[in-house]
């Protein structure tokens, strides 16, 4: 029976292929599958991804557009004098938009030769539009409207409007507003998007001719924003206007991720859409989150093209982005493939600071399955790089994220609580910290205080001492010479990031008399020497 079945399966492909050349593919858009597209144009098709979930009708070539046209309004149970197709067609500048509505004098014509004359592709591909009025054509454009909503970070398509090719751009903005149920007032910025990379505002007193708007092309709107919404969404990294979104759009590509050792392992194939400037640590968060899993148990390993079997594995760096891993400055629009397999052990490492910032060791260890941070601290104890001055001292970790310590640990906290891209650090706390009143961190700057670098620490401040004298301590600490020193520039730096610090110039300052909230800090201005020091190769 199996063999039956068999037969009857490979006998019917083969017919298909037998009569593959009496068939036409017509692929349809529709208003409501053009309303959830996000990308370029009203669809991706064959040559983008991931393709649009269209509707695909196979029908006979000799059928004529009459009846081809029932067909579909019936599927759609909408009577056929209320459906209109127009042609889309592929423009010179590669995209694909509507061009010209289909006659009803095409009824008796078949499917072949309109397809003939206005494609040169193997499929036929239409605009739906239903339920339309008689409209004039002569002076009126028929556009693609999109709409941008930056706090979901998506368009939403909003069908076609027709407009006046001799009315101005500016008039359209209430039937804009009404369309998403804005108050008529609200103030608009709209653009045309003309192709992936050129996307223009239009000017509101300019009419849809002076714009050189024609049939097909596509305005996207959105509200215009004030300040202070801008700088929330930059806050956020949302993008917070048209023409970036649609930047953004140009470095989506699919990665298609296929696990490594499938045979002992089975894991699932998948693909995501992913941004071909995001580094190694995004992309494996991406992953990650897809899988429910630590991105640090992650590993990945590029595809050899002519086999498809697994080549290299990614060494995971800061700098590198997706782009690279696949070696290639540029990427086309189609899959790309990178294998994956889940590491049982993470492997972690801590860095341990002595007397001076520059006395920095660094210890790895994998750390205990659901263990906290008092297991990392007695594994740092027992490591044979780590000494203390006593042996009742206590040791700090804490954990530093773009150069600033962002939160320090008690030692009953979850290690998973631990920022996947964060830098741990540990020290023996000073004996005189322990009975100490305050301490302020301090951390490391150039010019702005949010040019940070180095390792940041905490610091005693001393009652009544004089800023010469915390100078002093302030340069043991930092491990430098007085010459060092002297370049060193001492600043008050407030929590908020657009506050100018409060620079420290008279060595008869008492910092303990001054009035500082928890977010301040002390930040030393001076050269970030791992940018200032070269490396010098002498060749024999």
């Amino acid at each position: 029976k199996r063999l039956e079945q068999e037969r009857a399966i490979e006998d019917q492909r083969r017919k298909e292929i037998e009569e593959r050349h009496l068939y036409l593919i017509v692929k349809i858009v529709t208003a409501e599958k053009f309303k959830v597209h996000q990308g370029f144009d009203l669809a991706n098709f064959d040559d983008r991804h991931p393709l649009s979930d269209v509707f695909i009708y196979k029908i006979l070539k000799a059928d004529t557009y009459g009846s081809f046209k029932e067909h579909v309004s019936r599927s759609f149970n909408i009577p056929p004098e209320q459906v209109r197709f127009w042609v889309l067609v592929n423009r010179q500048n590669k995209t694909v938009r509507p061009d010209a509505p289909m006659s009803n004098s095409l009824t008796n014509i078949s499917m072949e030769e309109i397809h003939e004359k206005t494609s040169v592709q193997n499929e036929m591909k239409l605009y739906m539009e239903t339920w339309f009025l008689a409209i004039p054509h002569e002076n009126n454009i028929m556009i693609i409207l999109k709409y941008f909503d930056p706090d979901k970070q998506a368009f939403e398509g909003l069908g076609h409007l027709y407009v006046q090719k001799f009315g101005k751009v500016g008039d359209i903005t209430c039937v804009l507003c009404e369309k998403k149920n804005f108050s008529p007032d609200t103030p608009l910025k709209i653009y045309e998007e003309i192709k992936p990379n050129m996307i223009e505002k239009m000017e509101f007193e300019s009419t849809f001719q002076q714009s050189e708007i024609q049939d097909g092309d596509i305005i996207c709107f959105q509200k215009d924003l004030t300040e202070k919404e801008i700088q929330e969404h930059t806050i956020s990294g949302r993008y917070w206007d048209i023409p970036h979104f649609y930047e953004s759009l140009t470095l989506r590509i699919v990665v298609s991720f296929k696990p490594k050792l499938k045979d002992r392992d089975p894991k699932p194939e998948f693909d995501l859409i992913l941004n071909k400037k995001w580094t190694y640590d995004q992309v494996a968060g991406a992953v990650a989150t897809h899988l429910n899993t630590d991105p640090l148990k992650l590993r990945f390993t590029t595809v050899h093209s002519t086999s498809g079997t697994p080549k290299n594995v990614i060494k995971r760096t800061t700098t590198q982005t997706l782009s690279e891993m696949f070696q290639t400055a540029y990427l086309s629009t189609q899959v790309h493939v990178l294998f994956y397999e889940l590491e049982m052990k993470v492997l972690t490492k801590v860095y341990w600071l002595g007397n001076t910032v520059k006395d920095e060791v660094a210890i790895y260890f994998h750390p205990p399955k659901n263990g906290i941070i008092n297991d990392i601290k007695e594994v740092i104890l027992k490591n044979e790089k780590v000494t203390l001055s006593s042996p009742y001292s206590r040791i700090r970790l804490f954990e530093v994220y773009h150069n600033k310590i962002q939160e320090e640990y008690t030692g009953t906290e979850p290690i998973e609580r631990i920022h996947e891209h964060a830098t741990l650090y540990a020290e023996e706390i000073p004996q005189d910290e322990v009975h100490a009143d305050r301490t302020i961190q301090v951390y490391h700057f150039t010019i702005n205080p949010i040019r940070a670098h180095g390792i940041p620490f905490k610091f005693i401040i001393k009652n009544g001492e004089t800023l010469a004298n915390t100078k002093v301590r302030l340069r043991h600490r930092l491990g430098m010479s007085k010459i060092e020193f002297l370049k060193v520039k001492i600043a008050i730096v407030p929590g908020t990031s657009y506050a100018k610090p409060e620079y420290l110039e008279d060595d008869d300052i008492i910092l303990s008399e001054k009035k500082l909230s928890n977010d301040e800090c002390l930040g030393l201005d001076h050269l970030d020497k791992s940018l200032t020091e070269k490396v010098i190769f002498i060749r024999g």
